[in-house]
């Protein structure tokens, strides 16, 4: 039964009926994260909720990510992003700072942007170092950045916007998808605002604004007049009271709850106007509240591809191939750098539908299977289930426990069971880890 909360963004204190566990652990690390590495969790356990929140929000040096962006150059180049999608995974594989990118990931779909017409692989990394960079910062710095984007401009056509001949495509967006959502405009303020973003030339791989080709007549937005440009137009966004509302939702459905209750959503775009859309600071604070912690939350959303890749390669402390990992990823649904649209991808549901469940339980078997040559070179299955002569019933159980870290129906563990059993002793281990991640617990996190 969920608990009723007056106010869902109140500090969470663990108690009787709802300790901070395991289970509870686990999520928080898998939200802000991928996954739930055990030393990561045995660490939350110790430390407890609020000081594993202060470690996760604080930005920090990360040597693993150091070594990854000083190879990164290779790889963003031509039309080709397979290579620098896979060192985005090598990243969300390797990080301390797994919030960084995981909100990376978020913006990623929120303004969702596909090498398949940008066609030039240095544009999409600069693009995915706003999201890294900026990502945890104010929400108007990061729209300004993307604004002047040249991924973003290659994507939504920022090079045909010109005076006498504006291209609404950036300005319907702008307003339909990254700030208002539809309602609180009209078709005349699309207009009006693709006039006032006019002015970006592409020379090459690179955009430069140009003063001739901007139209600074004057133009009435969103019920204001003046002789507005790109500035003005996402100060009028920024400031509109549907933005905070648009944006607390997604961040809601992303970080917690795929139907967030509208009172939740009210709450959060309330809290985030008070904090001037300070993502960071808000994403601690829903990390930190009663609501997140809740029976409600916990366990209510799906897995999208890459963490279902990602988290549970990490959770099993696998030492992965991370161009296999893409394409692991690529192949359950999720191509990133090639979203399928300006929406991004649909998710929760979309993500398990019988065909992609097919793949999800064959990737379950590579992702607990090592080999010299394979998605995984080197996982301990011994270290997490325990010897393959052990009984089968406790090695099915310690799976299940050891990589969702929940309570799993009797039903389940006697699938994993039965396919421990039908193992030789020396893969029992691995098959145990296998069958956990096929059940359908391992696609809820």
């Amino acid at each position: 039964m969920t608990r009723a909360v007056a106010d869902p963004f109140a500090p969470y204190a663990p108690r009787h009926d709802a300790p901070f566990d395991r289970r509870r652990a686990a999520h928080l690390l898998r939200r802000a994260g991928f996954g739930a590495p055990r030393d990561a969790l045995e660490r939350a356990l110790v430390e407890g909720p609020d000081r594993t929140v202060e470690r996760l929000v604080a930005r920090r040096t990360d040597p693993a990510v150091a070594e990854l962006d000083a190879v990164v150059r290779p790889l963003a180049s031509g039309d080709d992003v397979r290579g620098l999608a896979a060192w985005w995974i090598a990243r969300m594989l390797r990080t301390g700072d797994p919030l960084r990118e995981k909100v990376a990931l978020f913006w990623h779909g929120h303004f969702a942007t596909s090498n398949a017409k940008v066609r030039d692989a240095r544009q999409m990394l600069g693009q995915l170092r706003i999201f890294l960079d900026l990502g945890l910062g104010r929400f108007d710095e990061l729209l300004a950045a993307v604004a002047e984007d040249p991924a973003m401009l290659s994507w939504l056509d920022g090079d045909r916007n010109r005076k006498g001949h504006p291209n609404e495509n950036f300005a319907r967006e702008l307003f339909e998808l990254f700030t208002l959502g539809l309602g609180p405009y009209t078709e005349r303020d699309v207009q009006e605002a693709a006039r006032a973003l006019t002015g970006w030339r592409r020379a090459g791989g690179r955009y430069r604004f140009v003063e001739t080709r901007h139209d600074d007549g004057e133009k009435e937005i969103l019920g204001r007049r003046g002789r507005f440009g790109t500035a003005d137009v996402l100060s009028l966004c920024v400031a509109h009271e549907a933005t905070a509302e648009r944006l607390a939702a997604a961040l809601l459905r992303f970080f917690a709850h795929p139907d967030p209750p509208p009172a939740v959503v009210a709450e959060g775009a309330r809290r985030l106007t008070a904090l001037e859309l300070d993502v960071g600071r808000w994403v601690e604070l829903l990390l930190r509240s009663e609501w997140f912690h809740s029976d409600e939350v916990v366990e209510a959303r799906i897995l999208s591809p890459v963490e279902f890749v990602v988290g549970h390669l990490r959770t099993l402390g696998a030492r992965a191939d991370a161009k296999r990992a893409e394409a692991e990823v690529a192949r359950l649904g999720q191509a990133l750098l090639r979203p399928p649209s300006v929406k991004g991808w649909d998710g929760e549901a979309a993500w398990i539908q019988s065909a992609s469940m097919i793949s999800r339980i064959a990737c379950a078997g590579r992702l607990a299977s090592a080999s010299r040559d394979g998605l995984v070179r080197a996982l301990d299955a011994e270290a997490i289930v325990g010897p393959g002569d052990a009984a089968p019933e406790r090695l099915a159980e310690r799976a299940a426990k050891g990589v969702l870290f929940r309570d799993v129906a009797e039903a389940s563990i006697r699938a994993v069971t039965a396919h421990v059993r039908a193992a030789p002793p020396e893969e029992r281990p691995a098959a145990a880890l296998a069958a956990a991640l096929s059940l359908p617990e391992a696609s809820i996190g």
